[in-house]
């Protein structure tokens, strides 16, 4: 992490541990509390969710469409439920695949509402919300691979979600063994679910190149590092560099 660049803070609810990065110029000490109130009230409203439909946590496929409430004309779930069954859908996976990418997302956007913040950075559990006026570059983490910590993506301006899915660290629940599946995306939670999904898909050196190619027919993945073991397979728009 640039500490030169960015103050950090901590803020943590149950399974929620997010590290916030803000311009040093810009901090407030009532940040915490601003993210802290938002990571309590997305909790509580996907809590709420789940007490009606229990498969929402638990399913590992996605799941349908909600259904549209008569008098609005819109569907009849909060915003934040919708996004994840979006993302759910959009990648074959279940919507809690991307509840990481989207709690980084939503305490992020608000924190530069809120403060005015032209830079900010929110990383919850390996997966990241960042947005950046000039280039930054981000650290892929894979476990016991040698390439672990070695390479770095080159993010430019812009507002981006950078995550990444592992078979072998971590407590997420992965079909595959890859020691790292890292997507760029220019959202968070859609970040978060192609990485789940493409990890899924990583059981062998040879699965890579597989990878690479359906990467290729996906235009919402922006970027995409596959790393298994001393293997490693680079799709995308940015520069990946060596780190010393």
């Amino acid at each position: 992490m640039n500490r030169e660049r960015f103050r950090f803070l901590a803020c943590s609810h149950l399974e929620s541990d997010l590290l916030i990065g803000v311009p040093h110029t810009r901090f407030s000490g009532e940040m915490e509390q601003t993210a802290l109130q938002e990571l309590k009230r997305m909790r509580k409203l996907l809590e709420a969710h789940g007490k009606t439909h229990p498969g929402f946590f638990t399913s590992l496929e996605p799941l349908p469409d909600p259904p549209i409430d008569l008098s609005s004309g819109t569907p009849a779930v909060p915003a934040e439920v919708l996004a994840m069954l979006r993302c759910g859908r959009a990648t074959g996976t279940g919507p809690m695949s991307c509840v990481a990418g989207l709690f980084a997302e939503r305490v992020g956007s608000l924190l530069a509402s809120e403060y005015g913040l032209e830079e900010v950075l929110v990383e919850n559990g390996g997966d990241l919300f960042i947005m950046n006026q000039s280039p930054v570059t981000a650290v892929i983490h894979a476990g016991a691979s040698p390439l672990s910590g070695n390479l770095g993506l080159v993010i430019p301006k812009g507002s981006w979600g950078i995550c990444t899915s592992s078979g072998t660290v971590g407590h997420s629940f992965s079909y595959g063994t890859a020691d790292a599946v890292t997507v760029v995306s220019g959202e968070a939670p859609l970040a978060d679910a192609w990485a789940t999904a493409l990890a899924n898909l990583v059981s062998a050196p040879e699965d890579i190149d597989m990878v690479m190619e359906k990467v290729s027919h996906i235009p919402e993945i922006l970027g995409c590092v596959v790393i298994l073991g001393d293997r490693i397979g680079i799709r995308g728009r940015f520069e990946l560099k060596p780190l010393s």
